[in-house]
C-alpha cells in the first residue's frame, strides 16, 4: 500500500496483524515505540478505532517526533531479499484470492519520519518492467534526500545513485532485447541471500558498466570496421586472468565486431600500441577468406591501454606459425 493510500484511510503508522492492529513508529531508533490493540472478538474496525486514538495521543504528547527524519541505511537491513537496498518483491492475496505479486519501493522522507513507498504490478507491467519501474522510483526518492543532504554526507547516496542508474540501465536493456535480464535471475534465485545477491549485482553492474563505457569510448562502434551493429566490449588482458580491478576497467578494453572478437580472443589478431593491427602468420590467410581487414590502424588507444595490450601480444598472440 502507498504512503497517498495510508493518508487516505487514516492508517498511516498502523499495521494489521493477525486479530490486531498495531501502532509502530521509528523502527531502527531510539524512539522506537509500538502498541498493539487485539480485536477480541470484536469487529476489526472497533481495535483499528483503538489504534487511531492512541496513534493521535501519542503524536500529541510528543510533537516533536513529527519533525525528525527517518534513519537512512546504506548496508541490507535483515528482511531484504533481493540485493537490492530499498526495493522487494512483495505478494498479497486479494479478496478474490488471487495474489496479486509486485515490486515494492520503500525509501526515508527528507521531511517527515514516515517512509514513502510505491508498488508495481508484475501482471499490469511484466517482471522486469515492474522491477525497472521500483528501481526507478527508490531512485527518484534518493535523488530527494540528496538533494536536502549536507554535502558531506551526500557521497554514500550519490554512489547509491549511481547504482540505481547502472540497474536500470541493465533491466532496460534487457527488456528491448526482449530477453529475461541476467540481472532479474540473480534477484530470484532462491538459493542465495541477500548478501550473496548484492556480491554478484555488483559483479553483474561491473560487467554492464565496462561495456558501455568500453562501446561508448569508440562511439559505438568497431574499433577495426567502423560498423555500429553487433559491437561487443572485448577485453584485452582476459576475464579468467584479470584481477577484479582489470576486469572492469574500461582501458581493459577494445570495442569490436563478433568476428575481430573472437579473433582476438583467440590470439589469431592483436593490436600495436600504435593501434596497428597485427596478424598470426599461421591463421592470416584464412583470415583473409573470411573476408578480414588485415591492414587497418585504430584509433582510440591511450597510454592506459598499452600494459594490457603488452600482455595480450605477450601471452595471447600467435604471432609465429
Amino acid at each position: 500500500m502507498t504512503t497517498a493510500e495510508k493518508e487516505q484511510l487514516d492508517i498511516q503508522y498502523l499495521y494489521r496483524g493477525e486479530n490486531l492492529w498495531q501502532f509502530r513508529f521509528g523502527e531502527g531508533t531510539e524512539n522506537y515505540h509500538t502498541k498493539s490493540f487485539a480485536d477480541s472478538g470484536r469487529h476489526s474496525d472497533a481495535s483499528l478505532e483503538e489504534a487511531r486514538i492512541y496513534r493521535n495521543e501519542f503524536f500529541k504528547a510528543h510533537p516533536e517526533l513529527l519533525s525528525l527524519r527517518a534513519p537512512f541505511r546504506t548496508q541490507l537491513p535483515s528482511n531484504n531479499r533481493t540485493g537490492i537496498l530499498g526495493v522487494n518483491y512483495s505478494e498479497a492475496i486479494l479478496p478474490s484470492g488471487n495474489i496479486a505479486r509486485g515490486w515494492q519501493m520503500t525509501c526515508p522522507r527528507p521531511d517527515r519520519p514516515e517512509p514513502v513507498t510505491k508498488r508495481f504490478s508484475v501482471l499490469k507491467f511484466g517482471e522486469t518492467q515492474a522491477l525497472m519501474m521500483a528501481v526507478q522510483a527508490r531512485r527518484e526518492a534518493t535523488l530527494e534526500l540528496l538533494r536536502a543532504e549536507e554535502p558531506v554526507a551526500a557521497k554514500p547516496l550519490q554512489h547509491l545513485i549511481d547504482e540505481y542508474d547502472d540497474i536500470i540501465s541493465e533491466l532496460k536493456e534487457s527488456i528491448e532485447k526482449e530477453g529475461k535480464s541476467e540481472l532479474l535471475s540473480i534477484i530470484q534465485e532462491a538459493r542465495l541471500d541477500a548478501t550473496s545477491k548484492q556480491v554478484q549485482i555488483q559483479m553483474r553492474l561491473g560487467q554492464h558498466r565496462f561495456r558501455r563505457m568500453v562501446i561508448g569510448r569508440w562511439q559505438g562502434c568497431c574499433a577495426v570496421t567502423g560498423v555500429d551493429i553487433l559491437v561487443d566490449a572485448a577485453h584485452i588482458k582476459p576475464w579468467r586472468t584479470a584481477s577484479n580491478f582489470d576486469r572492469i576497467n574500461p582501458y581493459n578494453g577494445i570495442a569490436l565486431s563478433p568476428l575481430y572478437h573472437r579473433a582476438f580472443d583467440l590470439g589469431y589478431i592483436s593490436f600495436g600500441d600504435d593501434g596497428n593491427l597485427l596478424v598470426s602468420e599461421k591463421y592470416q590467410e584464412r583470415l583473409l577468406r573470411m573476408g578480414m581487414n588485415l591492414s587497418v590502424n585504430i584509433s582510440g588507444l591511450t597510454d592506459d591501454h598499452q600494459p594490457y595490450l603488452d600482455h595480450h601480444r605477450k601471452h595471447l598472440f600467435q604471432k609465429h606459425k
